[in-house]
């Protein structure tokens, strides 16, 4: 069933040139015109140096194209022109895109790297040959989650710029809302444009204020569903789950080593990708409209 309701998922301001970005999907219906008459803005101006400001075919306000259902988009706070956003599919992949000014996605000519199985699009059909669509950084098939939901959606994080973990620093934190799992993004060499991803191994820590109960018949935490990720102003990463809301935490609070951490642990170095989680009870959550707003919570 195609997505009706994929209007403004996620607005944030650039932050090199301040302009405000929203994530629309291909349901939504609601052009820049139609938003000006229900009152979510007033007046504004359009950067001359938008791609398609001068295509009468097109909205002017339009950056990019060919996203489905981009659920969750962060900019690098190190390398803000590093623009993510995680893409939720129709049948068959989640994907998650680098944006470019001007670059279209694919959508619904392809989901992914498969073409798409969609016999109409809204508008008219687009043809195989008319788009030269720019391929996912990163991404996973349907049957890779949660089989029992029989679903997935990708949910888009941040690139962990926090000095919390050093051996999670500059990874890309990403996850599926049926998963029961985070991946995480590299890129190598930097500035290839070329990234690989690995699972995360993460546990919770031994003094988290509230401790996590564990999936059965696994160390696991259960999270739950998660929905959204957060970042606060010394760019510690944050999840925002159906059980409640986790921080990143120092290795060491959960028996991990990091090799690049100043002082270490006298626990031995795990040989995957490992994060330790506590559940942070000190910030509440709310979130309203697609905004996530974090309010400070003395206990």
């Amino acid at each position: 069933m195609l997505a009706t309701d994929t209007v403004l998922h996620n607005k944030l301001f650039g932050p090199s040139d301040g302009y405000l970005y929203f994530m629309m999907g291909d349901g939504g219906g609601l052009g820049a015109s139609e938003m000006s008459k229900l009152g979510l803005w007033d007046s504004y101006s359009i950067s001359k140096d938008n791609p398609f400001s001068e295509d009468k075919n097109l909205h002017p306000e339009i950056g990019a194209l060919g996203l489905r259902n981009p659920w969750r988009c962060s900019f690098d706070s190190q390398r803000p022109s590093y623009f993510f956003c995680a893409d939720a599919g129709q049948d068959q992949f989640e994907e998650v895109d680098l944006i470019t000014k001007g670059g279209n996605y694919g959508w619904r000519v392809y989901e992914g790297p498969y073409l798409s199985t969609l016999t109409e699009s809204p508008g008219g059909n687009t043809s195989l040959n008319s788009i030269n669509p720019i391929r996912p950084i990163l991404g996973h098939n349907h049957s890779e989650v949660n089989t029992n939901e029989g679903s997935a959606s990708s949910t888009g994080g941040y690139v962990n710029r926090s000095t919390t973990d050093p051996c999670m620093y500059g990874r890309y934190f990403y996850t599926d809302l049926y998963a029961d799992e985070i991946w995480a993004g590299i890129e190598e060499p930097e500035n290839s444009g070329n990234f690989t991803t690995s699972k995360m191994h993460y546990s919770c820590a031994h003094d988290s204020p509230i401790q996590c109960d564990s999936v059965p018949e696994s160390s696991l935490p259960a999270l739950g569903y998660i929905y959204s990720f957060g970042e606060d102003n010394n760019k510690d990463v944050y999840i925002l789950a159906s059980t409640g809301v986790y921080r990143v935490a120092r290795p060491s609070h959960c028996s991990y080593t990091c090799s690049l951490a100043k002082k270490k642990a006298t626990t031995t170095t795990p040989s995957h990708a490992s994060c330790c989680w506590s559940y942070f009870s000190g910030y509440l959550f709310l979130h309203i409209s697609s905004l996530l707003l974090l309010l400070i919570g003395f206990m």
